[in-house]
């Protein structure tokens, strides 16, 4: 009881200088834009966490320790960088990133694109900006951040494992680590459409993620619209 009480009085106190709804949207939308703005100064150190964190993540594939993904900066590649007969692939605005894939003994090599901006820095900042204008007291508002960013993170690492399977480790490769049945193949590529190569979703996560762990807070930010 006293805990309860205690954050009860914490919401209370704090209520008297917290935005409604509108404003909280309001503000959510000029902190993303201060998170976007930004964007060409970190750029460089940004992509270069993502690889880190994508060779990382992905040396060894999930449950296949044969095969593996390279995270390369599309614009530092030097000649002997690649496999022999590696395609042509321009680092362009919206593809900053090479991944590489391979599996041992495989006569092939896969080459595919990504966006460190879109795959990741987008979904972060479109997350932090919706927490950071919800008021929320600060006993949770730590709790909530770090759970938040897991969430985060793990649909990262979700589209970059859809993509990576659907267009290579389970595809007509000879890199493929294995072959689904046409049922499954469906499943895969329609998982792979909506969720990964679908760029809206690098919006509608981090909104439902951010919906999620921050939900009992904006309900009483809604009633007390409702209430004024």
């Amino acid at each position: 009881m006293p805990l309860q009480s205690d954050e009860a009085a914490q919401w209370s106190k704090a209520r008297s200088r917290r935005p409604s709804f509108s404003r909280f949207m309001v503000f959510a939308l000029l902190l993303y834009a201060l998170f976007m703005i930004p964007w060409p100064g970190v750029r460089s150190g940004y992509e270069a966490v993502f690889r880190g964190l994508g060779n990382v993540t992905f040396s060894r594939f999930w449950f296949w320790p044969q095969s593996g993904v390279r995270f390369i900066d599309l614009k530092g590649i030097k000649p002997g960088d690649l496999a022999p007969g590696a395609p042509e692939l321009p680092r362009t605005d919206a593809f900053d990133t090479l991944m590489e894939l391979r599996t041992r003994g495989a006569s092939q090599v896969g080459y595919m694109r990504t966006s460190a901006r879109y795959a990741g820095y987008l979904p972060i900042a479109l997350f932090l900006a919706l927490f950071v204008a919800t008021p929320m007291a600060g006993r949770r508002k730590f709790g909530a951040l770090l759970l938040g960013l897991a969430l985060v993170h793990g649909f990262i690492l979700l589209r970059l494992t859809l993509t990576l399977l659907a267009g290579g480790f389970a595809a007509e490769k000879s890199f493929a680590i294995f072959h689904p049945n046409p049922f499954w193949h469906g499943v895969l590529t329609r998982s792979e459409n909506v969720l990964a190569d679908n760029p809206t979703m690098s919006y509608v996560a981090p909104a439902l993620i951010w919906f999620v762990v921050s939900f009992h807070d904006l309900r009483r930010l809604v009633s007390r619209d409702r209430a004024d």
